[in-house]
């Protein structure tokens, strides 16, 4: 039958040890049950040109103050979904690639966020409209443009 000791008669340097140990796994309890405050960043990317949810696109979000700093990255579902957890509170810069933006020659818009409170934020992402598309190739429309627009690659 183990007794336990009386912790009253110990030596001045183990009782001290002990109390020590107490005390550091007490700290660490408290700290392991705060969790910094974060918040989720849901949304869709959608093709405005085929007027539909766009899979595959790799969505990133990037601290806007410092981008090296902080970044998380998802990739977007079939249904063009995407999910991007533990953020915390700042202003962020969030955009998109895909190869569709590739093969048109242009780079998404990028959306500024900023995430506050621990508060889920919706956040939905485009492919630009075959009108804002216009408008980034040809310039600003005049009475003399025919509304159209002739795209391609030159070989030789």
């Amino acid at each position: 039958m183990s007794q336990t000791p009386d912790i009253r008669r110990l030596p001045g340097t183990a009782f001290l040890a002990l109390l020590l140990l107490a005390a550091g796994a007490e700290a660490q309890i408290a700290s392991a049950g705060r969790v910094p405050a974060t918040a989720t960043v849901t949304g869709v990317v959608f093709d405005s040109l085929s007027r539909a949810p766009l899979a595959d696109a790799s969505v990133q979000l990037v601290s806007a103050n410092n981008p090296a700093g902080f970044a998380r990255t998802a990739t977007s579902d079939s249904l063009g979904r995407f999910t991007l957890t533990e953020i915390p509170d700042g202003l962020y810069t969030l955009g998109f690639f895909h190869p569709l933006l590739d093969s048109l020659g242009v780079i998404a818009p990028l959306r500024e966020v900023f995430i506050g409170g621990q508060r889920p934020m919706q956040a939905d992402l485009a492919v630009p409209s075959p009108a804002r598309l216009r408008v980034a190739i040809c310039g600003k429309p005049t009475s003399a443009d025919s509304g159209a627009v002739v795209t391609g690659v030159i070989r030789n």
